[in-house]
């Protein structure tokens, strides 16, 4: 699983999180990650930071895929689920509710899909175990939030559990896109994972190789 913190400076220096932390907290986050450090903004930093990333990138793919394909008509798959992933019809702030959700549903869910897909190969050594260990204790979650994230490590979800735990074609492209930042891509093991979660989804080719390009800038 990659760095959380590190996922936050490369989005942040990618432009993924302009204007998305504003509206994830109402200006709040955009503070944040300018590194101004005291140990409650790191927490904080890193609970909402890299979720709120993911979110902005999410967020982002959906615009391009949506400058390029105006005139696609809705793809719905009725026999796995009804969302509609039309160019344009989403907006920002559907987006930035997934990850400012108060009860905190849509960052354990963003999470969870990080964990299943860092275990896509079957596996986590425990370099990688210690490594997310350490980055659940840092985020600023009450006792029975990370309980539930250090039962995850012990037994993921799978991938049907995590498909059917998606409420709406906007969590499904940041579900999509938090799996895409977790995996290791050279894996072959890999992009079966994802081609499975993007087709369970039904997420557009096209917005799913919008998401992979924001990824890799």
């Amino acid at each position: 699983m990659k760095d959380l913190q590190k996922l936050v400076g490369n989005l942040n220096k990618s432009g993924a999180l302009s204007g998305f932390l504003g509206g994830v907290a109402g200006g709040g986050l955009t503070s944040l990650v300018a590194a101004k450090s005291s140990k409650k903004t790191a927490k904080k930093t890193l609970k909402y930071g890299a979720l709120a990333a993911v979110g902005g990138l999410a967020w982002k793919a959906y615009q391009q895929y949506s400058e390029q394909h105006k005139n696609t008509q809705p793809q719905v798959n009725k026999h796995t689920n009804n969302f509609d992933f039309t160019p344009a019809k989403m907006a920002e702030h559907s987006f930035t509710q997934v990850v400012a959700d108060d009860n905190g549903n849509g960052q354990l869910l963003l999470m969870r899909a990080m964990i299943a897909a860092a275990y896509a190969d079957g596996h986590i050594d425990e370099t990688e175990r210690q490594k997310i260990f350490a980055q659940v204790e840092e985020m600023d979650l009450s006792v029975h939030e990370k309980a539930m994230l250090f039962d995850e490590l012990r037994k993921p979800m799978s991938l049907s559990e995590l498909v059917q735990a998606v409420p709406d074609a906007q969590t499904g492209i940041e579900v999509y896109a938090a799996s895409a930042s977790a995996i290791d891509l050279k894996q072959p093991v890999s992009g079966q994972y994802l081609n499975v979660l993007a087709n369970q989804l039904c997420l557009p080719q096209q917005l799913v190789q919008s998401i992979h390009q924001q990824l890799a800038d």
